[in-house]
């Protein structure tokens, strides 16, 4: 074979493997953006900011909420299931949410780890107050502005022994 042929083969199979790790892991600058908004979505929940909390997810986001219940979609779902206007008053007390591990490439990332979360909700004037502890996954898309946004959000909290 002469050179000329076996050049472009070479270059190409040298090239390729810098092609594919472009943009294939995280930056620290990607890394720190995702953790704000974890720590976005404690603040925001915490000062009663629903607006706040819908601003941390992308229009066509998905919900999945524990124990199997139906899936939520976009903005709409997102709303009808944590903002609906027949709910009585809530009021989130504690929530820590705990990256465990964040992994993902330049566009597409995935935060797992633990959650605790307290509310009081007030009904017919009578306040009560409940908490859990669980685990949460997280799906974010960056944006066009270089910011992360929730597309997938997965909770779920320990099921009751027997």
């Amino acid at each position: 074979m002469k050179i000329r042929q076996v050049l472009p083969v070479i270059s190409l199979l040298l090239v390729c493997p810098a092609i594919r790790g472009a943009g294939g892991s995280l930056s620290a600058d990607d890394i720190a953006k995702i953790k704000r908004v974890h720590s976005k979505y404690e603040e925001a929940w915490l000062k009663g900011d629903a607006d706040g909390v819908r601003a941390l997810f992308t229009e066509d986001c998905v919900l999945l909420p524990p124990h199997g219940d139906a899936p939520r979609t976009g903005q709409k779902g997102l709303n009808e299931y944590w903002f609906p206007s027949n709910a009585p008053p809530t009021q989130i007390t504690k929530l820590v949410v705990t990256p465990q591990s964040i992994g993902g490439d330049g566009q597409i990332a995935y935060v797992w780890g633990t959650h605790e979360v307290e509310w009081t909700t007030v009904q017919d004037g009578k306040a009560t107050s409940a908490s859990h502890k669980g685990i949460f996954l997280n799906v974010l898309r960056k944006q066009a502005d270089g910011g992360w946004k929730m597309s997938h959000h997965m909770w779920d909290e320990p099921v009751e022994q027997r």
